[in-house]
């Protein structure tokens, strides 16, 4: 019979919780704040104690995956539906990948020093087979993700989006078949995630309402959709060439882009002391 320590328990759980939030934000191409991961994990590390109690195995099935959404949504907020979905998921994915590791780890150590009830992983291990297992698992995820987003951009350059005194600070690149623009204006127009610009929008908006500044056409793979976009204070471009300003530049909100990223297209005119830049 296995003794449970609940302090071990809790430890464990703690760690374990928070490496699989932070695999599912790598793995999902999701921002991970580290204050709201400790929360979410901490969620995850006071659930575990329902290992103590004998209750049947449709309710520690249903209350774990109540818990595990619940883990999701205070880690990565409020979301729209399909892409909550997805990132649970995930982080179901994430969570087999690691008790795998943990039990070819322990295919190598005690045959009875883990015991498993109702999803929830009790591992009687040293603290380096544990810290072995998360790397591993962790590395897979890095893998996984680097198959699955191979053609995502890492980012070449810092952009700082000034807008009603406060300010968002995004990675971005130029994709060169982008010439996106108002057509009224010729404004050119860069695309950001919304979440990701949400306190920086035109005083009196909010990613609900309909009447931001600005409709803008754009062709996609599945027709022409209308996005909504706002003119910014300031747009300034960081990277190792130096310190640039994007000239009458808007910023339209799209879901397809990745979070924390800024779309410029090669049609943007960039300053720099004087001097124009159509690149950086």
């Amino acid at each position: 019979m296995t003794v449970i320590y609940a302090d071990i328990l809790l430890v464990i759980n703690l760690t374990v919780d928070y490496l699989l939030l932070f695999g599912t934000a790598r793995l999902g191409g999701a921002k991970f704040e580290r204050l709201k991961g400790l929360f979410g994990a901490l969620i995850g590390a006071f659930y575990s104690l329902i290992i103590i109690f004998d209750l049947s195995r449709t309710v520690m099935m249903i209350s774990k995956l109540a818990v595990s959404a619940v883990m999701v949504l205070i880690t990565f907020g409020k979301r729209k539906i399909g892409e909550f979905i997805r990132l649970v998921l995930i982080f179901y994915i994430c969570g087999f990948l690691f008790s795998g590791f943990m039990m070819l780890i322990n295919s190598f150590a005690q045959a009875d020093s883990f015991f498993i009830k109702g999803g929830i992983v009790y591992f009687e291990l040293s603290a380096m087979e544990i810290v072995a297992s998360g790397t591993a698992a962790f590395l897979v995820t890095e893998i996984l993700r680097r198959i699955f987003c191979r053609g995502e951009p890492e980012g070449k350059f810092i952009a700082k989006i000034y807008n009603n005194g406060m300010s968002a600070v995004l990675k971005g690149f130029t994709d060169t078949g982008n010439m996106l623009c108002d057509p009224f204006t010729g404004r050119p127009v860069a695309v950001a995630y919304p979440e990701s610009i949400k306190k920086i929008l035109p005083l009196g908006e909010s990613l609900s309402t309909e009447n931001l500044f600005r409709y803008i056409p754009a062709k996609t793979v599945s027709g022409t959709v209308l996005m909504r976009a706002f003119v910014p204070d300031k747009v300034v471009i960081e990277n190792e060439k130096g310190t640039f300003e994007a000239e009458n530049i808007m910023i339209a909100l799209s879901e397809n882009v990745p979070e924390n990223t800024l779309i410029i297209g090669k049609n943007a005119v960039l300053k720099e002391k004087g001097k124009v830049f159509t690149e950086v």
